[in-house]
C-alpha cells in the first residue's frame, strides 16, 4: 500500500557524523530564506556558495550563533515555475539573533578568515540571487536523522486559528510514532513538525509545515507494503480510516514540494 505526503490525502493514507542531524535544535527556532539566482548566474552562485557562503556558515556554527545551517536546491517545482530556486535554513541555539549591521558582519568575516568586506559580500549576493522571503518557524516535533543527498518531501499545512493546537496535538500522537517505526525500518530517514512564527495570521497561504525525508529517488515513489501492519503495531487502538478523518478535517494541504540536501553543517560542540 502506497502512503506518501507527497501527496497527503486520506484515499491515499487509507487505500551521526557531522553530517547527521541526530536531534532536533535546542529551541527549535530556523529561519527560512527562500532564493531565487539569476539564470545567468547558476554557476557562479554554485561556486559561491560552496566556497564564501559556507566559510561564513561554518564560522558561524563554530562561535556557536547557528547549531546548523543548511542549503536545498528545489528539485519539483524547478525553473522559472519555481518560487524557490535555493532554500537556505538556518538554526538557532536559542532565540534567533537580529539581523546585523554592516559594521557586525564585517567582524564576522574577519572572524570567518574572509578578506572581503561586508559590503562587498552582501553585494555579491546580491548580484546574483533575489530573496523571495525569510520566514520564521519553530519546531515542534523532530524523528530520525539526514544527510547531504537526502531528499526533502515539504508539505505546506493551512490550519484556522481554532484547529491549530488540535492539529500540533494530531500530528505528535499519531504521526510521529508512526514516522519513529519508518525511520527505523529504513522507509524514510526523518520526519519533522514546524510551526510558522512570522509572519502569522490567518490570511497566510500556511501555518505549519512537516517534512518528511528519504534516503533515495526511488525510495520516494516505492509502496510501503508494510503500513498498515506498522499502523496496527504503533496504535493497535485506532482504527486507521476514521483516525485520518479526523485529520482531513484539521487541516488542508496548501503544497507539497521536493528539495535535496545540497550542503549542510551541523554544530559538534
Amino acid at each position: 500500500m502506497k502512503v506518501s505526503r507527497l501527496f497527503a490525502s486520506v484515499a491515499l493514507v487509507a487505500a551521526f557524523s557531522a553530517t547527521l542531524f541526530a536531534q532536533q535544535p535546542p529551541s527549535g527556532y530556523h529561519s527560512v530564506a527562500c532564493i531565487k539566482v539569476k539564470r545567468e548566474n547558476n554557476t557562479e552562485f554554485r561556486k559561491w556558495i560552496a566556497e564564501d557562503g559556507r566559510k561564513y556558515a561554518q564560522s558561524r556554527v563554530d562561535a556557536g550563533a547557528y547549531s546548523s545551517w543548511m542549503i536545498l536546491r528545489s528539485v519539483i517545482p524547478a525553473g522559472e515555475s519555481a518560487e524557490c530556486d535555493y532554500v537556505v535554513v538556518t538554526m538557532y541555539p536559542g532565540i534567533p539573533p537580529a539581523p546585523m549591521g554592516l559594521e557586525e558582519l564585517d567582524a564576522a568575516l574577519k572572524k570567518a578568515g574572509m578578506t572581503v568586506s561586508a559590503q562587498q559580500y552582501v553585494d555579491r549576493r546580491n548580484s546574483l540571487t533575489t530573496l523571495i522571503s525569510n520566514d520564521m518557524f519553530q519546531n515542534q516535533g523532530y524523528v530520525g536523522a539526514f544527510k547531504k543527498g537526502d531528499y526533502f518531501v515539504v508539505n505546506y499545512m493551512k490550519v484556522s486559528d481554532e484547529n491549530l493546537d488540535d492539529y500540533f496535538a494530531w500530528e505528535t500522537k499519531v504521526w510521529k510514532p508512526l514516522a519513529e517505526a519508518m525511520a527505523k525500518d529504513g522507509v524514510r530517514t526523518s520526519w519533522s513538525l514546524n510551526r510558522r512564527i512570522l509572519p502569522g495570521g490567518s490570511d497566510q497561504a500556511y501555518q505549519a509545515v512537516t517534512v518528511d525525508v528519504f534516503p533515495t529517488w526511488e525510495s520516494i515513489y516505492k509502496d510501503d507494503t508494510q503500513f498498515v501492519e506498522r499502523w496496527h503495531k504503533v496504535h493497535p487502538d485506532m482504527e486507521l480510516g476514521t483516525t485520518f478523518e479526523k485529520y482531513e478535517k484539521l487541516r488542508s494541504l496548501a503544497k507539497s514540494q521536493l528539495y535535496v540536501v545540497q550542503d549542510l553543517i551541523q554544530s559538534t560542540k
